[in-house]
């Protein structure tokens, strides 16, 4: 099949699809945190440090994935990360002792910053091409795979099936996609121009963005890699209902993800960021004042709500406010800062957990929904 006739429906379906196993090879991991915690016996605090590997090696990666998109193109990176983001995945569950499980987290970590630049490449150029705003559809399949991976987690835990095994079988699920998907990726061009000015200084505007995805996305990887800690050990719930947080959570961020172009369009970019600060606020401060199995999970689906539409709105916002030619450049940089967020969010809930315990470490990330209302108000005269 030619590129020609490769229609753009297809290509957002398979795109959408590679969105999606990004999210499921990362929530696998989320979902089963806990085991690898337990099963390497240690503390919030040590563990904390260890997931510091993986934002550590995110943050290395930004360089090096944008500067490789640049100069081989998003088609071709994509590729290379849909291969190693699973073989990573399947590296985690092989760790036996610490120093394997930080090395381990480090190559996820790089691996999945170059996945994240790559597709996101992928959907800046393909967003073109549609009248209608699309990208929030795609994050929503991201938020999908997190659902789905926190059930697949959950059937796992309650069959007492191994980690490695699980993530064995989301990387052949991937690998399997992948084959028969690669040839309906966009093609893309070597762009060294692009690679000069993605080192230059970012605009305040960008650094602005940036700062509201930096706070959203911390609040959302404490979400995925500390819930069901939360449920276990603060909510006391048992074994078996300890997912039941982070499945709440993905439901209405997901949720959210897909109606987040008529909410925005509703609402005004400025004023939905607004909103969204507010649900996190209000979220966490249920969830931690009366934790137990369904108050705790209502304020978690509060919680979902309030993340879901930030990083859709941020792009969308980048996209119409980047000058002539660098929407790709800007929104890599901030998509970058922002996942780095994610990343670097678990590991500082960690030693807050050890210094001041995870009820109240859980509740210092309401700070954050304050940050994204006060940060959206200041964008009144941007959007």
């Amino acid at each position: 099949m030619s590129a020609q006739a490769i229609s753009n429906r297809t290509r957002r379906i398979v795109l959408s699809g590679f969105f999606f196993f990004a999210g499921i090879c990362f929530a696998s991991w989320a979902s089963r945190i806990p085991d690898v915690k337990m099963q390497l016996g240690l503390n919030d605090a040590e563990f904390g440090g260890m997931l510091l590997f993986l934002p550590l090696g995110s943050f290395i990666g930004i360089p090096i994935s944008g500067s490789l998109t640049s100069l081989y193109g998003s088609n071709r990176m994509l590729k290379i990360a849909a291969v190693l983001y699973p073989v990573a995945l399947i590296m985690l569950g092989l760790a036996t002792n610490t120093w394997q499980l930080g090395i381990c987290l480090f190559f996820f970590g790089m691996a999945g910053n170059l996945y994240n630049v790559s597709v996101n490449t992928q959907a800046v150029v393909l967003v073109k091409s549609f009248e209608k705003s699309i990208i929030s559809t795609f994050h929503g399949f991201w938020s999908l795979a997190g659902f789905a991976g926190g059930l697949v987690g959950g059937f796992f835990v309650a069959k007492d099936m191994s980690v490695l095994s699980q993530f064995i079988v989301i990387a052949g699920a991937s690998s399997l996609f992948l084959f028969f998907a690669h040839p309906y990726l966009l093609q893309s061009e070597k762009n060294k121009q692009s690679l000069n000015k993605m080192w230059n200084k970012p605009s305040p505007l960008m650094l602005q963005f940036g700062f509201i995805a930096l706070s959203n996305m911390i609040c959302e990887g404490m979400m995925f890699d500390w819930s069901g800690v939360f449920f276990q050990d603060v909510a006391k719930v048992s074994n078996e209902l300890r997912t039941i947080g982070y499945i709440s959570f993905m439901a209405c961020m997901t949720t959210g993800r897909m109606f987040a172009d008529k909410l925005i369009t509703y609402w005004g970019a400025r004023k939905q960021l607004m909103l969204s600060g507010l649900l996190v606020i209000i979220g966490l401060i249920i969830a931690v004042s009366f934790p137990s199995l369904i108050v705790s999970a209502l304020g978690f689906m509060f919680v979902g709500f309030g993340v879901s539409s930030v990083i859709p709105t941020i792009y969308g916002s980048v996209g119409k406010s980047a000058a002539p030619g660098q929407a790709s450049i800007a929104l890599a940089s901030v998509s970058s800062v922002g996942f780095f967020g994610f990343l670097i969010g678990p590991p500082i809930i960690g030693f807050l957990s050890q210094a001041i315990g995870l009820r109240w470490a859980f509740l210092s990330v309401a700070l954050l929904g304050l940050v994204t209302f006060i940060q959206a108000y200041r964008l009144k005269k941007y959007l």
